[in-house]
């Protein structure tokens, strides 16, 4: 009777044996799989991205500084499709087109080195800058202080609706986290209606057609 009662025990200890070590097996591989999962998506990111980013003799890189949440966003998203953090040396002029109807929108955390020129759909694309964002009818240029941190790289991707989707663009922009307290010097601009006539493609007659 005790062999018994014997047996029967160690078959409890090698099933609650097993039943640890499919634990710890069950916990490494979900810890595998996320960690590969976000490598993957990292680089999933990263083999989207058009361009390089910008470094500019007026700011100095951060290689250590943390990326703020949110910035840097995967494809469709909008945002940024790579970033490193940097900091300003000196006062740079930076500019930004917003939103009349929300004042909120003026000193908003996207900013560009040059002032915007050209067509307006041709910013848009170049910045990766939905319709539903904003109209762009006003533009402000402001003074970036120097010891500010910001985040500059190339535009993610924006699905803007079911109907079309802005590519990934090469063009950096700048991220700002906190415009109210790290600009001055700020001049508004108001938008005007500017038409230009479109160039007229000449076609060449065939010989055909001369006859």
């Amino acid at each position: 009777m005790r062999h018994k009662i014997h047996v029967i025990n160690n078959k409890k200890v090698l099933a609650q044996f097993s039943s640890v070590a499919f634990g710890v097996l069950a916990l490494s591989a979900c810890s595998s799989i996320n960690l590969t999962s976000h490598e993957i998506a990292s680089q999933h990111v990263t083999a989207q991205c058009r361009g390089q980013i910008e470094q500019h003799a007026e700011l100095q890189l951060l290689p250590n500084a943390q990326i703020p949440q949110g910035v840097v966003q995967p494809v469709g998203k909008g945002g940024l499709c790579k970033a490193q953090v940097f900091i300003a040396k000196e006062d740079i002029t930076i500019w930004r087109a917003w939103n009349s109807e929300y004042s909120g929108s003026k000193l908003g955390k996207w900013w560009t080195f040059n002032k915007p020129l050209g067509s307006i759909s041709k910013y848009r694309r170049e910045n990766v800058i939905c319709p539903s964002y904003s109209p762009l009818d006003m533009l402000v240029s402001c003074k970036l202080k120097a010891g500010t941190q910001v985040v500059i790289g190339p535009g993610q991707s924006a699905q803007c609706s079911e109907y079309f989707t802005y590519p990934a663009s090469k063009t950096n922009q700048i991220y700002v986290a906190d415009a109210t307290n790290v600009v001055s010097e700020c001049q508004t601009y108001d938008g005007r209606f500017s038409w230009q006539t479109e160039p007229t493609q000449k076609v060449q007659a065939t010989d055909s057609q001369l006859q």
